[in-house]
């Protein structure tokens, strides 16, 4: 059978009205908008790498942010530990 061939209609139900129906056949308009495989996967995939890399420069920023936290942390840190130990070595005198 080819594509282009009706199927036979499945049975209706009784209280169905024939104007409830498609009573003719409709061909499909071969100018009408079509798009290839090819050109889908390869859209597809651009988006799928485009989401990736935006992502991947995103968690690259808040790395750097964290990094950078974290060395003013580590300073900190050590500047109050120097002060602690000059309170000490002045208290000791």
């Amino acid at each position: 059978m080819s594509t282009f061939e009706q199927q036979p209609a499945p049975p209706q139900a009784a209280n169905a009205a024939p104007d409830d129906r498609a009573t003719d056949f409709t061909a499909v308009d071969p100018n009408a908008e079509h798009y290839s495989g090819g050109t889908l996967v390869v859209e597809a995939y651009a988006a799928i790498w485009i989401v990736l890399m935006a992502w991947i420069f995103l968690l690259w920023r808040k790395q750097a942010g964290l990094a950078e936290r974290l060395d003013d942390l580590e300073r900190t840190i050590d500047r109050a530990a120097a002060s602690a130990e000059k309170k000490a070595k002045a208290g000791a005198s």
